[in-house]
């Protein structure tokens, strides 16, 4: 997973125009180490293992803070770069095309640009969430954050046939946070399902009765629309 994160963070620094501070054979160089490390370094971490368990152990703190680094760089670099209008921006040559001969990626972005506060307003959660990151204390609930926005920014992607730049950093961050979040399986698990609700029980309802209040409340939505569109 470190290998993945930092091989998209720095295929992220060398996109575009010629950058002399991120030259195309230096970002290669350092994504084919960051790849290659998936391959070799598990090696290293078992004889490290072997030798002592300890070593192995900073090893593993170091890779886990590589990861969550990592993907908050990514991340918030994308929240910069919309509010310095690098991103959802469209040629007007383009844009003034007809809207049936665009591509979904332009349909995608000249709607997204259409309201500059809005994709501000997605800049600061993929920015705040990323500080988060950086922290022990707020990290989980910053990947959590970012998981969900990630997660609907992955689906645009994949379904508007988005670039395949922009969809292997999607697809790449998501995992990366996934990965991050299921560090704590435990502690969530224990959150969401397991720890005392505070919502007070009707008590005096039969089991039964709240049976059916719940499917009702499933079903009433369906046969409403239904009725609408069959009417």
């Amino acid at each position: 997973m470190a290998g993945l994160v930092t091989g998209a963070l720095w295929l992220l620094a060398g996109r575009g125009a010629a950058n002399p501070l991120f030259p195309k054979t230096i970002i290669f160089t350092l994504v084919g180490l960051s790849l290659s490390g998936i391959v070799i370094f598990p090696f290293v971490w078992q004889y490290l293992l072997k030798r002592n368990a300890h070593n192995s152990d900073k090893v593993q703190a170091w890779l886990y803070n590589i990861i969550r680094y990592t993907v908050a760089l990514d991340i918030s670099i994308f929240g910069w770069k919309k509010f310095f209008h690098l991103q959802f921006v469209v040629p007007d040559n383009v844009a003034s095309l007809p809207m049936n001969q665009q591509t979904g990626e332009v349909l995608t972005w000249f709607y997204f640009g259409h309201s500059y506060a809005f994709g501000c307003i997605i800049a600061c959660l993929q920015i705040l969430g990323g500080a988060m990151l950086l922290f022990r204390k707020t990290w989980l609930l910053g990947a959590i954050i970012l998981f969900t926005l990630m997660l609907n920014i992955m689906s645009v992607d994949i379904f508007y046939e988005m670039n395949p730049g922009a969809l292997s950093q999607a697809v790449i961050m998501t995992i990366g946070l996934i990965y991050l979040i299921l560090i704590d399986y435990d502690r969530l698990a224990e959150f969401f399902f397991k720890a005392q609700s505070n919502i007070v029980s009707l008590t005096a309802v039969k089991p039964g009765i709240k049976t059916i209040f719940r499917v009702a409340g499933v079903l009433m939505p369906v046969l409403y629309v239904w009725y609408q569109a069959t009417h």
